[in-house]
């Protein structure tokens, strides 16, 4: 193990792999043929990203959440389950249960 990796954030690795699997390439192709004007879904995966640029892993968990309820996307049971895992970590509610 190398010693930075001692110093990385897992919490932080989560939330990024769990974002690029719910909000993937369908996803991306899916929001450009919607007439949806927020910036904050249409946007959204660069601001989740850009919350955990910043350490800001709650909000990144937020803002995801957000996402996930406003579209209404239908998440696996993995997806679910690892949605309540790091809801658990970082001490807040998760929505879609």
């Amino acid at each position: 193990m190398k010693f930075k990796d001692l110093f990385k954030n897992p919490v932080k690795k989560e939330i990024s792999e769990l974002t690029n699997s719910i909000l993937n390439e369908q996803w991306q192709k899916e929001i450009s043929k919607t007439k949806i004007e927020s910036a904050g879904i249409q946007d959204g995966r660069e601001i989740i990203f850009e919350f955990l640029d910043f350490n800001e892993n709650g909000c990144a968990y937020e803002h995801l959440t957000y996402v996930v309820s406003e579209l209404d996307i239908k998440l696996t049971s993995d997806q679910i389950a690892q949605m309540n895992k790091l809801a658990n970590k970082l001490n807040v509610k998760n929505e879609k249960q």
